[in-house]
């Protein structure tokens, strides 16, 4: 460090600590420059001001736009909203709005930079919330060459987050802090909206907050802009105003060190945990910033403790952001993509203070707004315990925490609660077939037509109740073997119900739910599809078939993802919450069936599409739902909502990839893309040790390579061949096994098991490689109406590749085939180009008086 940066530092302290401590100091002094280290996956590109951006940690957090206008929280208080900068220069008479100025912004995990670009300056205006600080910091990188006048405008608030509330806000400039004080009544809540260089503004009421937005101005000289930056600061305490001070002085002092702790947490949240390498590095880059928006949902709060919030938004003139409190349902679903990429210590807190919220009766807790410190939420409010399907869910989680840890003292532990959710999840079966009761436990589906006063049992709750019994009997052998044979039963019974019940073979559907009546409830919906990928529905059935089929073709699919309710229902409403939205987190659900069930390009699909959606509209973040109809969210779609991010991760992780905890080691069958030609899988965590596992496809065949860094870890490994493959001989020195035909398989199957450990072990699968059909399609765009080419089912039967496509009628589709051997015709398709062994195909989707039409290709092959 040189002696003028050193100088530079002792004069800020010095400045902050006079400030602080109420006395006059020396002049302010910007904050030196320091570095900001490359990030891999910033998101940089052109200021769009109505986009959402946000800079969040553990305890505040910005939640704006890309104009750079915010709102600022801390949790539980939300200290201020549209927080907004404007640039007077002499040769304007009133300040340029900064909004008009936005010109580019540069997205990291760490920090959110927005520029404002003028003819006479340039201004970057960095969001740093620290990771773990009760405030966050505005820092001005100014290059002039006149003086400017930095406006700084917001409304104060000091409120706490709905639906508590406070009175007698006021708020008063402190000319030795140089800052506004906002208070209230009580005297026990408090921030502070500052910098050392604001200029004393105009006189404001102090017993009230005031009509007008408050204010005050910075003037920057070039000389004070080249010495550094120039920091706006934003604190706020729950226990007076002392707090916010300290925390005000701090972010001043070291703006550097936190934001290295920032960068530092979220490169080893990309080096240290799960990552992906692929041909595509928009799925990788999609899959790194899955890790950031799922880490930012783990926040602390100074009355409650640290948890998983449901998501973040701008509140607006509200107390809401979003979904920026504590949900258990949420926290349950979004811990298979979490776990997922090895982050199992967010996961057991989480889990924890989920148990502290367990009701006397086992029954878990839905929602916790986080200014339930102020009032009595579980007693007054009827949101607490809202959701059915939050206890049976509560149950997984815990089972598969286990398993990935293997940590049976956490069983053992758990188990009086794991007990009590057992005996509430019971009590709830009122016709007693088994199955958990929606007349009884409450509801799932919160809103629109398909909430039906008829519905005794919804297929949602029926499959979570089903599979937490099966958890129930995992976690009794290590917690309470003589509860097993309760644990048993009540699976036996469960999975006899839910299928005898919902599967429908007859009209090949599975049902949403079963009415009061005992008849079924037909409409077509996506639920079912987290039982097929769970496995609660026995395989082979005409109902899951069918299902399939409906979650590949366009009545419930989109090109962005699945709609809730099918298309061709006619309760669908493409906006409707609950009846024709499309949901990310579904479309994952959607994902993975289909990749159970043997349909990797239907698959593909949707996970394909998720990942665009990373990139659309927020930088980083998927929104909660999107319009049924097209490619853009409805307005009260919550912008980053995890369980949307789990839905592309969980789907690329456990379907892509495969992955699966076993209680011995991870089991993998990766699906690769049509198109790629690797995938890379780094850390896989299993343990405390981790595994690297690559797959390539290669001439001759396939390979699979694995090592370790401790270990060894247990992989079996299943891979499944395009169609039309056909495998070499094989023998136990090969170090692989082919697997019986397996109905429903997209190809031939083989087992690799492997050891990864410090050792490198590589198998080579050896095979004629099978066809493999890639739909050729533009990238998604705002506001399109779904029209891609939908591949519903592929396979190789008797010597013919059929795939079972659907299109828009009377149009014409690009597909490219890839047939390593002798075709001896093509029906449904011409073939108008070729590049080796790829085949260009023009595939003609039939006219017809509906949207979308099905068509049929098939390729005979040659010997």
């Amino acid at each position: 460090m040189t002696l003028r940066l050193s100088t530079l530092l002792m004069l800020s302290s010095l400045a902050v600590a006079a400030a602080a401590a109420g006395q006059p100091g020396p002049p302010p002094q910007p904050i030196p420059r320091f570095a900001r280290d490359a990030n891999p996956i910033a998101i940089v590109g052109p200021a769009r001001p109505t986009r959402y951006a946000e800079a969040s940690g553990r305890r505040a957090a910005f939640l704006g736009r890309e104009d750079g206008s915010f709102e600022a929280w801390v949790y539980p208080l939300k200290v201020l909203h549209d927080l907004n900068l404007s640039f007077g220069t002499a040769a304007y008479a009133d300040p340029i709005p900064g909004a008009s100025l936005a010109s580019s912004v540069d997205i990291r995990p760490e920090s959110t930079t927005v520029r404002y670009a003028h003819a006479s300056f340039t201004v970057d205006a960095t969001w740093l919330v620290p990771l773990d600080e009760a405030g966050g910091i505005v820092l001005l990188d100014v290059h002039a060459s006149e003086p400017i006048t930095v406006h700084v405008r917001f409304r104060p608030d000091l409120k706490p987050m709905w639906p508590a509330a406070l009175g007698g806000q006021y708020s008063y400039w402190d000319d030795t802090l140089k800052a506004y004080v906002v208070g209230e009544g009580s005297g026990k809540n408090a921030a502070l909206i500052g910098s050392p260089f604001g200029l004393t503004p105009p006189e404001q009421p102090a017993h009230n907050l005031p009509d007008a937005p408050s204010q005050f101005a910075i003037r920057i000289t070039p000389e004070v802009a080249a010495r550094g930056l120039v920091p706006i600061v934003i604190t706020a305490s729950v226990e007076k105003l002392d707090p916010a001070k300290k925390t005000y002085a701090k972010l001043l002092s070291s703006a550097d060190a936190l934001y290295r702790e920032a960068f530092g947490h979220y490169r080893r949240l990309r080096e240290e945990m799960t990552s992906l390498e692929t041909p595509d590095k928009r799925i990788d880059l999609a899959f790194e910033w899955a890790k950031v928006a799922l880490d930012k949902g783990f926040v602390c709060n100074p009355h409650l403790g640290c948890g998983l919030i449901a998501g973040l938004g701008p509140s607006g003139t509200t107390e809401r952001p979003g979904f920026g409190w504590f949900f258990g349902g949420d926290t349950f679903i979004n811990a298979w993509a979490i776990s997922a990429y090895g982050d199992l210590p967010t996961i057991r807190q989480s889990l924890d203070f989920l148990r502290k919220r367990q009701r006397a009766d086992g029954k878990m807790m839905h929602e916790l707004s986080q200014g339930a410190g102020y009032i009595r939420w579980f007693e007054d409010y009827p949101y607490g315990y809202y959701h059915a399907d939050t206890t049976p869910l509560y149950i997984i989680s815990v089972r598969d925490y286990v398993r990935a840890t293997g940590d049976t003292a956490f069983a053992k532990d758990y188990w009086p609660s794991m007990r009590k959710a057992w005996d509430y999840c019971a009590s709830t079966d009122e016709d007693g077939d088994g199955l958990m009761d929606n007349t009884k436990a409450g509801l799932v589906i919160e809103t629109g037509a398909l909430r039906s006063r008829d519905v005794q049992t919804d297929v949602f709750l029926a499959t979570v109740w089903t599979e937490a019994a099966a958890a129930m009997t995992d976690l009794a052998k290590i917690a309470d073997p003589a509860f097993l044979p309760t644990a048993q039963a009540a699976a036996t019974k469960a999975r006899a119900a839910i299928n005898r019940r919902f599967l429908d073979d007859t009209n090949r559907r599975i049902n949403f739910a079963i009415l009061k009546n005992g008849t079924g409830q037909a409409e077509q919906t996506d639920w079912p599809a987290f039982g097929i990928w769970r496995g609660v529905f026995d395989p082979g059935h005409a109902a899951v078939d069918g299902m399939l089929d409906e979650l590949a073709r366009a009545g419930l699919g989109t090109d962005w993802g699945a709609r809730m309710l099918s298309k061709e229902s006619k309760l669908y409403e493409p906006l409707s919450y609950n009846n024709g939205a499309s949901w990310p987190f579904l479309s994952g659900w959607a994902a993975l069936a289909l990749y159970k069930g043997g349909r990797p390009d239907a698959g593909w699909q949707y996970v394909d599409a998720l990942a665009d959606l990373t990139f659309l509209e927020a930088r980083g973040f998927i929104p909660e739902l999107l319009s049924g109809d097209r490619l853009r969210s409805i307005d009260a779609a919550v912008p980053h909502q995890l369980f949307a991010t789990t839905g592309f991760a969980s789907a690329l992780m456990r379907g892509v990839v495969g992955l699966e905890e076993t209680d011995t080691g991870l089991r993998l069958t990766p699906n690769l893309p049509a198109s790629w030609t690797y995938l890379r899988i780094k850390r896989l965590s299993f343990r405390g040790a981790h595994a690297n596992v690559e797959i390539r496809r290669q001439e001759g065949g396939l390979s699979v390579r694995a090592d370790g860094d401790k270990g060894p870890v247990s992989l079996d490994v299943v891979l499944t061949l395009p169609p039309g493959s056909e495998l070499a001989s094989s023998s136990r020195t090969t170090g692989w096994r082919a697997l019986p035909p397996r109905p429903g398989a997209a190809g031939p199957e083989v087992q690799v098991p492997l050891q990864a450990g410090p050792v490198p072990q590589t198998v080579t699968v050896r095979a004629r490689p099978g066809i493999r059909l890639m739909p050729v399609h533009p990238p998604l765009a705002l506001g399109d109406e779904s029209q891609r080419l939908r591949v519903v089912d592929a396979a190789v039967r008797d010597g013919i590749y059929v795939a079972r496509l659907q299109g828009r009628t009377g149009r014409t589709y690009e597909a490219r085939l890839d047939v390593p051997f002798d075709v001896a015709a093509i029906e449904g398709a011409a073939e108008v180009g070729r590049e080796g062994t790829v085949r260009v195909l023009a595939i003609p989707i039939p006219a017809g008086p509906g949207e979308w039409a099905d068509a049929t290709l098939r390729v005979r092959l040659g010997k």
